[in-house]
C-alpha cells in the first residue's frame, strides 16, 4: 500500500536518524507515531513495528547523513497539520 511505500521511502533514503541525547526525542519513534496520528500507516502496522523497520532500514548509513535525516525530519515533524507533514516528508524525498 502507499503508506507503507511512504515509511519505505524515508526509511531507504540517503538519510537517517541522528544520535539522540535523553532530552532529545527519537525522531524515527516521534515519525511514526505522527504518521499512525495522521493515518498514515498502512493498516495492521503498529508504530512499534513501524521503529522496528524504519532503523533496520537506517542502521547502516554514516553519521553524516544521520544528522542530516535528523534535521529533515524534525523540520518535518514541526509542521502542524497532517497534510503538510506528509508533504514535507514526501517532497524531502524521506
Amino acid at each position: 500500500m502507499k503508506r507503507l511505500v511512504l515509511i519505505a521511502s524515508f526509511a531507504l533514503s540517503a538519510l537517517s536518524v541522528g544520535a539522540c541525547g535523553t532530552d532529545n526525542p527519537d525522531p524515527v519513534q516521534e515519525s511514526c507515531q505522527r504518521l499512525d496520528t495522521c493515518n498514515a500507516l498502512n493498516t495492521g502496522i503498529s508504530v512499534d513495528e513501524c521503529v522496528q523497520d524504519v532503523d533496520k532500514s537506517l542502521d547502516g548509513l554514516t553519521a553524516d547523513n544521520r544528522k542530516d535525516w535528523d534535521t529533515l525530519m524534525k523540520n518535518c515533524l514541526s509542521l502542524a497539520s497532517c497534510e503538510t507533514f506528509l508533504s514535507c516528508v514526501q517532497q524531502s524525498g524521506l
